[in-house]
């Protein structure tokens, strides 16, 4: 199965010797990538010009930081560059699209290679100056990173070959010392030679005449190296900005059966949901590869609130889900992006999907993984354990409401003037009051969309701006609000209703009704009082187990291997988690005990499956105590 790729930025000799023969790994918490602003523009101009429609503002602050790199060093060169950009943007339209990403990525990746070039003239032109010779020569090397990744992928021959020419000019470079003791003089033939193997391979392959592939993802390949193979395939990889970790400490989860006292164990049905929803083999790529699940954006089956893909995403916690990048096939060219909707007492809240467009769950959690995650059709019992588990979500417990959704004595008097606010029809809405739509007695929602001017229509008089009415349960800890997260907070929206309806508030009366929203949308205990999640998460992993004899059960070793090899991602990513690092043998173990078993099943050696669960289970509840 495909793990996770990070690559991080170089630092020194070190760092290029470590880029140039060691794997990259996994982790729970994934550090922001490091780059220089002139590779970091690069790889998400990269990132956005294949997306569509293009957000072609983003792609000019990018092109903007590519030209103020050539500060100090052409700065004619920088600003002919950005001249050329913005022309061909400002004169795109959306049936140019394909072809002007084209040329503002063929002219951006000239721009680059030409800075990575000079950096290192410079750098030769200055070897009797240290500081300025080994200033321009760590920027080239951190510059070049814009092109490291696809070079790695489709040429690693060449990536091996400029790695080892970046060690040894750094090595020929020398070092001043400390007050010029222990200095070593730079070698200028090593460096020359060199840095010249390096501004040989830019230029050939990045610099003019560079074209992007036509027919493929548009990226900067290296299609003039005499070792480039172009069957070669670049993993996908998000744009630098991109934050997929998720909130610690999490959101408490409540699950039905659980507050019953029933183990997930006993459940198997639900059990075989859970692992389902921790795991990314249920998407095809991208996602898959990059170990995206509906838990990363739905944590705990709640909201991941930093979730952030530049290019796709306009605040935290929510993307464009119809993009071109995760599902080209489902992509509907319009820039819509969507806050991630709480999944709580999701059984209680139909209809689905931000415009209410999907009358049944389970028609909803199909569309999650085809067309927008561009996995495969899933079986009617992937689909039967994802709804059973996801029917289990309950909202948090909330003492301020009575079963009718009314306050109850816990309620502050403001909080009570609040609820009047709420119940009361109002001229300028129709009669209407907000609890028309949002009906107490029915968790908070009617069931239906409406228009109330939050979205713009594809053209005048267009009607397409109907919003499905989301619960307002749980909703304090589900910032921001909206279905495009542009309201950051619950005062926010309750001045959005007040502008947008004239309803002439005084302060006062907007204050008691947010704090009325906010008693509606608060709960008990709603998130978990640790930030240590290994002990917990190793619980999981058992229920996830816990399917296994019911998949072998209905003959389904598709679904086996899916259980195993999302364990075992699993355990690779938290195990950082483990407090007393001198348990992490054990860890190990039970990582490989996954990967055997996946290798088994995958060669039908049912017997040999068996006894390999059999040893992780074993394991688990011996050393159960000490994996937190």
């Amino acid at each position: 199965m495909n793990r996770v790729n990070l690559s991080c930025g170089l630092t020194g000799c070190i760092g290029l010797l470590i880029a140039i023969v060691a794997p990259t790994a996994s982790a729970h918490i994934v550090p922001p990538e490091d780059y220089h602003p002139v590779a970091e523009a690069h790889r998400k101009i990269a990132f956005f010009v294949n997306l569509n429609p293009v957000s072609w503002d983003l792609v000019e602050a990018e092109t903007d930081r590519i030209a103020r790199g050539h500060d100090g060093l052409a700065t004619a060169e920088g600003d002919a560059f950005q001249q050329h950009v913005l022309k061909a943007i400002h004169a795109s339209t959306p049936a140019m699209r394909k072809q002007t990403a084209r040329e503002v990525f063929e002219i951006s990746t000239h721009a680059v290679a030409r800075i990575v070039d000079l950096h290192l003239a410079r750098a030769t032109a200055s070897l009797g100056d240290h500081d300025v010779a080994d200033s321009s020569f760590e920027a080239a090397r951190q510059i070049w990173e814009a092109f490291a990744y696809e070079v790695r992928a489709t040429d690693p021959a060449g990536f091996r070959r400029i790695g080892e020419a970046w060690l040894e000019a750094s090595s020929a470079l020398g070092y001043a010392g400390v007050l010029g003791i222990g200095s070593k003089p730079s070698d200028i033939e090593i460096f020359s030679g060199a840095t010249r193997t390096i501004r040989d391979y830019v230029n050939e392959n990045f610099g003019v005449p560079f074209e992007a592939p036509v027919d493929r993802r548009i990226a900067a390949l290296p299609v003039h190296s005499p070792t480039y193979d172009p069957s070669a395939t670049v993993p996908p990889k998000l744009p630098p900005g991109s934050e997929m970790n998720k909130q610690l400490p999490r959101p408490r989860q409540i699950l039905n059966m659980a507050e019953r006292g029933v183990d997930e164990s006993d459940t198997t049905l639900i059990a075989l949901g859970d692992l389902l929803f921790d795991s990314p083999y249920i998407f095809g790529d991208p996602a898959r590869s990059l170990m995206i699940s509906c838990n990363t954006c739905h944590n705990k089956g709640v909201t991941n609130p930093k979730l952030f893909i530049p290019g796709l995403s306009t605040v935290g916690g929510g993307m464009d889900v119809s993009n071109g990048f995760f599902a080209p096939h489902a992509n509907n060219a319009a820039f819509d992006p969507v806050d991630t909707p709480d999944l709580r007492g999701i059984k209680f809240t139909p209809p689905y999907g931000r415009n209410g467009r999907f009358a049944s769950l389970r028609e909803f959690v199909r569309n999650v993984i085809v067309n927008e995650f561009k996995g495969v059709e899933p079986s009617p019992v992937e689909l039967d354990a994802l709804i059973a588990y996801m029917n289990e979500f309950d909202f948090l417990p909330n003492p301020k409401l009575g079963p009718a959704g009314m306050l109850t004595a816990a309620a502050t008097d403001s909080e009570r003037r609040g609820e009047t606010l709420f119940t009361k029809p109002y001229a300028q809405m129709n009669a209407m009051s907000c609890a028309t739509c949002h009906v107490p007695s029915s968790h908070f929602r009617d069931g239906n969309a409406h228009d109330i001017g939050s979205v713009s229509g594809a053209s005048t008089h267009s009607r397409d701006g109907g919003m499905d009415t989301p619960t307002l349960l749980s909703s304090l800890y589900t910032a921001p609000y909206f279905h495009d997260g542009s309201q950051p907070t619950l005062a926010s929206v309750v001045e959005w209703f007040d502008t947008q309806f004239s309803l002439e508030w005084s302060a006062e009366e907007r204050e008691d009704l947010t704090a009325y929203l906010r008693a509606v949308g608060s709960g008990v205990d709603a998130y978990e009082d640790t930030v240590y999640t290994l002990e917990s998460e190793m619980e999981e992993f058992k229920f996830f187990l816990s399917s296994y004899g019911y998949i072998r059960e209905i003959n389904q070793p598709k679904l086996a291997s899916v259980l195993f090899s999302t364990i075992e991602s699993e355990i690779a990513a938290h195990k950082w988690d483990l407090q007393d690092m001198a348990h992490l043998g054990t860890l190990n173990k039970l990582e490989d005990l996954m990967a055997q078993a996946y290798r088994a099943n995958e060669a039908g050696e049912s017997s040999e499956v068996d006894a390999i669960v059999a040893e992780y289970r074993s394991l688990y509840e011996e050393t159960a105590d000490v994996l937190k």
